[in-house]
């Protein structure tokens, strides 16, 4: 960290992400990282509130200053340099008890956002509070493409617990809701065993392309894997990142850990695929960091460099 951003750590007691600019106002930037510390639609292990200030806490200990070019060879920039123009906007201010008003109040401060011309990436809290982002931004720019890398498909019903609206559910809820555009819709790391028939006929019929950990690493799918997530960047598009998508070994402070995850080289190899999009997508997330678990520690830096290698 350069002396000015400890300074100014020492004399507010605040800790912007990677110490970028603290605003919480919306106004033009290349983007924005808000947080959002909202679990309400939690089944299994809440905490994920907490999330936001972990990932921020965490981001204290990068470095400010770009990596040497005879030292990156191609890889992507790594610093702060990287996210030159963005902004820390703070959390949204999401209630604690009310999921259907936080995801309202996702909608409406990534909304304003983006009318500046703003990207948005969002650090969670629960991934039920991607639909209020979705939402926002497909009435902005239409149908959106969405990779989105997580052990869960997140397409159920809501039978099961009685409600349409919970972490689980939210991909389904995007699609009947026309915010995505199924055609260019990529499911990475799946591989939870509970999710049913159902859920996947589901997509399958939709025409989302799904995608499992063993079939992620098997070279002779490599081209077609390549032709999917080119897909999902024809257009404006949405990159989602369960912290579950790893393996719990790496992040085991989530609220869904499921063995035989992805590693770090394969989640940050997905997402430098995003640079052949066409354009540069619209809204990023990384969610589910639920610090007050085992292993918040670890998590919470593997998350804070995702979030780095988001903004490169």
């Amino acid at each position: 960290m350069s002396t000015d951003v400890l300074m100014q750590g020492l004399r507010t007691g605040l800790t912007p992400f990677l110490g970028l600019p603290l605003v919480l106002d919306p106004q033009p930037a290349t983007g924005v990282v808000l947080g959002v510390p909202c679990d309400a639609g939690v089944i299994n292990r809440p905490g994920a509130r907490l999330g936001p200030w972990a990932m921020r806490a965490a981001s204290m200990g990068l470095g400010t200053h770009p990596m040497p070019d005879h030292l990156r060879e191609g890889r992507p920039l790594l610093g702060p340099g990287a996210a030159h123009g963005w902004l820390d906007g703070g959390n949204i201010p999401t209630l604690p008890f009310s999921l259907a008003e936080a995801i309202e109040t996702v909608q409406a401060t990534v909304g304003a956002w983006a009318m500046t011309g703003c990207r948005t990436l969002m650090l969670g809290g629960d991934h039920s509070l991607t639909l209020g982002a979705l939402r926002a931004l497909a009435l902005q720019h239409g149908p959106l493409g969405l990779l989105h890398l997580d052990a869960h498909p997140d397409a159920a019903d809501g039978a099961a617990w009685g409600t349409d609206l919970h972490h689980g559910t939210w991909v389904r809820q995007a699609l009947e809701e026309g915010l995505l555009d199924p055609g260019r819709v990529v499911q990475g790391g799946l591989r939870a065993p509970r999710f049913d028939d159902g859920e996947l006929a589901y997509l399958q019929a939709a025409g989302v392309r799904m995608w499992t950990p063993a079939d992620l690493r098997d070279p002779r799918l490599a081209s077609r894997l390549a032709a999917d997530i080119a897909a999902v960047g024809r257009g404006p598009a949405y990159l989602s990142l369960d912290l579950d998508a790893l393996d719990p070994v790496l992040v085991p402070a989530v609220a869904e850990p499921v063995p035989g995850g992805l590693s770090f080289e394969e989640t940050v190899r997905l997402i430098q695929a995003s640079r052949l999009w066409s354009e540069p997508w619209v809204g990023a997330d990384l969610m589910e960091l639920a610090p007050m678990l085992d292993g918040a520690e670890a998590s919470a830096r593997i998350a804070a460099h995702l979030a780095l290698h988001l903004l490169a």
